[in-house]
């Protein structure tokens, strides 16, 4: 007796079969292997990874079916990593340590944790927060969740649980939106759920970008009912204020209920922290003048302006510039969000790897080449990590910024141009468009 052909699975279903198997692989050995040094191993590991994330993504429209394989690798890749300590980042201490102080009934904006004031407060991590001199930068809804997590125990399990659940949950939200907007759902949840560099951030380093993740999603998904939306909107910008920038274009299209759901939503957050006055943004402030990591067209601002602030104001004025834009023409909120938060990344002077994170739902919903190979491309940040660990200067070469910058900024001008040559039509296809629309001869 033979068997059908039709019985065996696709090619394009082995395919992808093997790739979540392979990035799964890959995955784990970067967290687990000894021998994953940085730069050239660990970065080595992590391009195959994503590789295999990019072939996956390449077949996913041809099979049918295999959403809970997706989520299962999914979840495979998220278990491999959870029980390890962070490495290549430091900041969930920073998040810990807010939280121990609220515990203690002080506000964390008050004082920075090499304060004399907060000489008593004392954990096993204390040293191995960054930057203790420094104030905390993270918002209100951000220092909530990090009183939740020292209520919960204050343990790094802990802490990426809650994100690992916030995550999940945004793929379920991202897989509603793709639904009602008429796309691939299965793309859409795949393309966010094995994306390499949010298992990375989110797993092992324990990043809370997933809090604000999760409620950017709600924002789309809400649109129709705009107290909700503002109110997911508030969520969104005090969790990292990155988009509260696009409070204009979003309230020029939901109208003024809207704004009334975000101002509050952010009044109740900013409430039980008000009394720390100036200090709530000094932080903020220290961060907003000094930090620089992996900038890229920023760096040519730098040299055509002088002094230490104006090329940060001019990248300022031109984020500015495409929130009047995306105002004016009154996009709606996917849209306008995309074009905002991504003219913020191209142009900041600080791009960790982890900030691409804020892009993805975005990138995985429009299937958008570009960012998708850029948060591929932001583990490069990584490159310079063996030397901090052994010097404590953490370099950031020309070439390796132009090996991240480069490649996607190409990509994103072509496929602009592509939209360009697709709207504008050319002079014989507007005459063409002409001769059609006129009468027969003799009519």
């Amino acid at each position: 007796m033979t068997t059908s052909p039709s019985t065996y699975p696709s090619k394009p279903w082995r395919v992808l079969v093997i790739a979540g198997g392979v990035e799964l692989a890959l995955l784990g050995a970067l967290g687990w292997w000894p021998g994953a040094t940085f730069p050239w191993m660990g970065l080595l590991i992590f391009g195959g990874a994503f590789a295999a994330y990019a072939v996956g993504a390449s077949q996913i429209l041809q099979t049918r079916g295999g959403r809970l394989y997706i989520w299962g690798i999914a979840i495979a890749m998220r278990l491999i990593l959870l029980p390890l300590t962070p490495e290549l980042s430091d900041d969930i201490y920073r998040y810990l340590w807010d939280g121990e102080v609220q515990l203690a009934g002080i506000n964390p904006y008050r004082y920075a944790p090499a304060a004399s004031e907060l000489s008593e407060i004392r954990t096993v991590y204390k040293g191995l927060i960054n930057n203790p001199t420094v104030p905390t930068i993270y918002p209100p809804l951000a220092q909530l969740a990090f009183l939740a997590i020292a209520l919960a125990g204050g343990a790094i399990l802990q802490a990426k649980l809650l994100w690992l659940g916030l995550d999940l949950g945004t793929a379920w939200l991202l897989g509603r939106v793709a639904s009602i907007t008429g796309r691939s759902r299965r793309l859409t949840q795949m393309l966010y759920l094995w994306s390499p560099l949010l298992v990375v951030e989110v797993a092992w380093s324990g990043h809370m970008e997933p809090l604000g993740l999760f409620a950017l999603v709600l924002v789309i998904l809400l649109a129709r009912a705009p107290i909700s939306a503002g109110a997911a909107t508030a969520l969104a910008a005090l969790t990292k204020f990155a988009p509260i920038v696009a409070l204009p274009a979003l309230t020029r299209r939901l109208g003024i209920r809207f704004l009334v759901g975000f101002v509050a939503t952010a009044g109740l957050l900013y409430a039980p922290y008000a009394l720390a006055g100036r200090s709530l943004f000094s932080g903020l402030t220290t961060y907003a003048e000094n930090w620089r990591f992996m900038k890229g067209p920023f760096t040519l601002l730098e040299a055509v302006l002088p002094g230490a602030m104006a090329a940060r104001y001019a990248a300022g004025v031109l984020v500015l510039c495409v929130v009047a834009w995306t105002t004016w023409q009154r996009y709606r909120p996917e849209r306008a969000l995309f074009w905002i938060l991504g003219a913020g990344m191209i142009l900041t002077p600080t791009l960790h790897p982890w900030y691409l994170l804020w892009m993805l739902p975005f990138a995985a919903l429009r299937a958008s080449r570009p960012w998708i190979l850029m948060t591929g491309l932001s583990f490069l940040g990584y490159f310079g990590l063996g030397a901090f660990q052994d010097t404590g200067e953490w370099p950031q070469s020309v070439l390796v910024r132009l090996l991240l910058w480069i490649p996607f900024l190409v990509l994103l001008g072509l496929d602009a141009a592509k939209l360009w040559y697709e709207r504008v039509p050319l002079p014989t296809q507007l005459s063409e468009r002409r001769d059609a629309k006129r009468p027969p001869s003799g009519a």
